[in-house]
């Protein structure tokens, strides 16, 4: 027969038990839910129907049957909110044009390189948005030059951030690694390849 004193030693024991397994299994979950909901958001921002806000890129001269993102996330390193005024002032610095509360950079020539957004649902980026992370989406299928097309949007990235005081992130909200833009490179160079061969295929 148990004493009190072992009951309450017992449930003592349980109950911290229960502590440990929280704290160490609570990161995973916090990082699913966030992965979860950026998910969520790529397949919202890139449909084919361009809704305001949204990142739908231009589909009217091709099928939507291949797409490779490469999303960055500049995240303000204390959390609070930046200053819009400052925000929109970088990107017009960037000569990039304001479209459906969204940016887009282009080349030379007009053509779309990436988008930038709020990180935070809807993605406005307008004067009253509050937001504590931007988000920049490039579809490497989209650009005649996948490789340099990442390349301009990590440096703009990294002016952004810079001035902001903001850490530039992967698409799971994880500070960006030297093996992720090796990664993110290998993929660009794929693709443009990709792009090649099916340009010289028989039609």
């Amino acid at each position: 027969m148990l004493t009190n004193l072992e009951i309450i030693l017992v449930s003592g024991a349980l109950l911290l038990f229960c502590i440990i397994l929280y704290l160490f299994f609570r990161p995973f979950f916090t990082r699913k839910l966030i992965q979860n909901s950026i998910d969520d958001s790529q397949s919202m921002l890139f449909e084919g129907e361009l809704e305001q806000g949204t990142f739908g890129f231009d589909t009217t001269n091709r099928e939507i049957e291949e797409q490779e993102l490469i999303i960055l996330n500049l995240v303000s390193m204390d959390e609070s909110n930046f200053d819009m005024n400052q925000v929109l002032t970088l990107l017009q610095n960037l000569d990039t044009k304001y479209v459906n509360g969204f940016f887009s950079s282009r080349d030379l020539s007009g053509n779309e390189i990436f988008r930038i957004a709020s990180g935070i649902n809807p993605g406005l980026l307008e004067l009253e948005t509050k937001t504590h992370v931007l988000l920049l989406a490039l579809d490497l299928y989209t650009v005649s030059e996948p490789l340099k097309a990442f390349e301009t949007m990590l440096e703009s990235a990294s002016s952004i951030s810079e001035k902001l005081h903001a850490s530039i992130c992967d698409s799971t909200r994880a500070p960006l690694s030297k093996q992720m833009i090796e990664h993110f490179k290998s993929k660009a160079q794929e693709i443009h390849h990709l792009k090649s061969m099916k340009n010289l295929s028989p039609k």
